[in-house]
């Protein structure tokens, strides 16, 4: 039998949920996936956290197996040796969780979504072991053992024409398989005599409608209310049974953030985080309101300002809640990084704030660590060479955006054109005159309106 799952860990495993959906909607993908993780330890026979888990994953690589690197297939061989091992151990849930290692380096991973499957499979978790192998068919199409493999999952789900077809395509690929003929005769008759049999528990409850006991009434009366209460209501509802829950907290504090009632969101996340203190999730989403708050207060006195350059007034207070809105989220994106130091997205704003900050030391570092992720490599360069640059240090500039260069994708002309602007300047201050007219020549020949490039070219002849 599955192993039954603790109704506390069912309510952090939908609060992790909730927190990789807001990430995913912020583009935050390597947070994103950590997070939705993190349910799956906790639940990990829930099919919607594993689809969202595998959905963020191949956004990573928008969607396209392609881009998915040659060495990957060499990256991810000891992890499957690991899954298999953990399978012959008998430790499912670990085969589990190794696998979704190979998954975030290739989400279209054949061999690992079949260790998967044989691993849910053991635990019981059919449906789930029949979606591993949906989830790759397209990548298997040519492979008979895979085919059979799905046909047998199929089957356990009774996922009759499913299975029939999986057969099918053994016979395509294999035309000499004898046991594809027998398997999809006798799936056609499971197929058939399953059909009549649900055909007469509909004749028998038409005939005979079983009487409601006083349980089910109650159960049906408590339904209905719930039903016409509003949102809100059913969350403050379940925050009253059980204050230490933490996802009601953030799914009412979405709402109000959804309508711009950004003091209620905040209300209800510091009642959520004096129930359950230090709780990570609870802690982001109230930075993230009282950023918001910041900014939103920023924007206005911009306005105010530009309408009125003389308002010295409210130069001042934009000024103070711009150094209160960069120390907090300096101070935030720090404490993010101790829970998740290996999510390159939190190293890389931090370092735009280090930046602004006019900490371009400690901005590189960040930058440095951010260019592992293939999705932010060539913005974290860019941003390192020009923290190298502020920092009075042209030949590191030079080589970072050198690297940069290298690492673009075929037809990506803003980078190309940023990077190969900030390589003229950069030989400019060196002195490199002819080096730097080559490079503004690439920006020209692309777009000759580009910043200053015009100008910087007509300087130089």
């Amino acid at each position: 039998m599955p192993p039954e799952l603790d109704s506390q860990d069912l309510s952090k495993a939908r609060t992790f949920f909730q927190y990789g959906n807001d990430a995913a909607l912020k583009s935050n993908f390597d947070y994103a996936v950590d997070m939705y993780k993190q349910a799956c330890k906790l639940a990990p026979d829930n099919l919607q956290f594993r689809q969202a888990l595998r959905s963020v994953q191949r956004r990573k690589f928008q969607n396209e197996p392609s881009k998915v690197g040659r060495l990957v297939g060499m990256t991810n061989k000891p992890i499957h040796m690991k899954a298999r091992s953990a399978r012959g151990k008998q430790n499912f849930t670990t085969c589990l969780e190794v696998c979704e290692e190979a998954f975030t380096n290739n989400p279209w991973d054949v061999s690992a979504a079949r260790e998967a499957a044989e691993a849910a499979e053991m635990l019981e978790f059919y449906p789930l072991a029949q979606w591993y192998l949906e989830s790759v068919q397209n990548e298997a199409a040519k492979d008979a053992e895979y085919h059979r493999h799905a046909a047998h999952v199929h089957e356990l789900c009774e996922s009759w024409p499913k299975a029939i077809a999986a057969w099918e395509a053994v016979k395509r690929i294999d035309p000499n398989d004898d046991e594809a003929n027998r398997k999809i005769n006798g799936l056609s008759a499971s197929a058939t005599i399953k059909r009549a049999k649900y055909e007469d528990a509909i004749d028998e409850r038409k005939a005979a409608p079983a009487a409601e006991s006083v349980e089910d009434v109650r159960a049906r009366l408590e339904q209905l209310k719930q039903e016409k209460m509003s949102p809100e209501e059913r969350l403050h509802k379940e925050i009253q049974k059980d204050p230490k829950q933490v996802w009601p907290y953030l799914e009412l504090s979405e709402i109000f953030r959804k309508r711009s009632q950004f003091e209620h969101a905040e209300k209800i996340l510091a009642a959520g985080i004096k129930a359950v203190p230090r709780d990570s999730m609870l802690m982001q989403n109230y930075a993230e309101v009282q950023m918001t708050r910041l900014k939103r207060a920023m924007d206005a006195l911009t306005r105010r300002v530009e309408d009125d350059p003389t308002d010295v007034t409210s130069k001042s207070k934009l000024d103070q809640i711009s150094r209160m809105l960069l120390d907090y989220e300096i101070k935030e994106y720090r404490r993010r990084l101790v829970l998740s130091p290996e999510d390159h997205k939190l190293h890389y704003d931090l370092g735009l704030c280090l930046a602004r900050d006019g900490k371009h030391a400690e901005a590189i570092g960040e930058f440095q660590v951010a260019k592992g992720s293939p999705n932010l490599k060539v913005q974290a360069l860019l941003q390192a060479g020009l923290s190298f640059e502020a920092d009075g240090r042209g030949k590191l500039a030079e080589r970072t955006y050198q690297e940069a260069l290298k690492a673009i994708e075929s037809g990506d002309t803003e980078n190309f054109n940023a990077i190969h602007y900030q390589l003229g300047r950069v030989n400019e201050s060196l002195g490199n005159m002819e080096t730097a007219e080559e490079h503004y020549n690439e920006v020209a020949a692309n777009d000759y309106t580009y910043r200053d490039v015009a100008q910087r070219l007509r300087n130089l002849n």
